[in-house]
């Protein structure tokens, strides 16, 4: 900071003692040291004030933030609730149905007993055939290389 080398303290200590006597000069190095001290406390609680109010600033833009998510989130709670609300007279959600995809016929509903499960042959071909695929979309990338 102030570049200052150990023969260059060696002199100032050399003339403080000639300056000083040797009676003198540890009282003022004393007093030198208790004003070095208060400096490095004021100098210390500076920068603590200076952090304590940085952070008790991003403290209030986050407080600020976490608002406006709570509110946003309680606005879409409200709209999905509301759009609930409105499917609930087409759709029962306890119910174990769904509407009938023919046109024309949107009263009638489909059991879920009545609906055709997917057989393990089918799962089994479908799975074939997305690794098919993908060997296929390997062997074009490596001839286009």
């Amino acid at each position: 900071m102030f570049d200052i080398g150990f023969s260059e303290l060696v002199l100032v200590a050399f003339l403080a003692l000639l300056i000083l006597g040797p009676k003198r000069l540890p009282e003022v190095a004393r007093a030198a040291g208790r004003w070095l001290g208060r400096l490095r406390r004021f100098v210390d609680n500076v920068k603590r004030d200076f952090d304590r109010e940085l952070h008790s600033e991003e403290l209030t833009e986050l407080r600020k933030l976490r608002q406006e998510l709570d509110d946003t989130r309680r606005m879409m709670e409200e709209s999905s609730g509301q759009l609930f609300r409105n499917l609930g007279a087409e759709f029962d959600p306890d119910a174990t149905t769904i509407h009938s995809p023919e046109q024309g016929d949107t009263g009638r509903l489909i059991k879920a007993a009545d609906r055709p499960a997917a057989s393990k042959k089918s799962k089994k071909k479908t799975r074939r055939t997305k690794s098919v695929r993908k060997k296929h979309a390997k062997a074009k990338k490596s001839r286009k290389r």
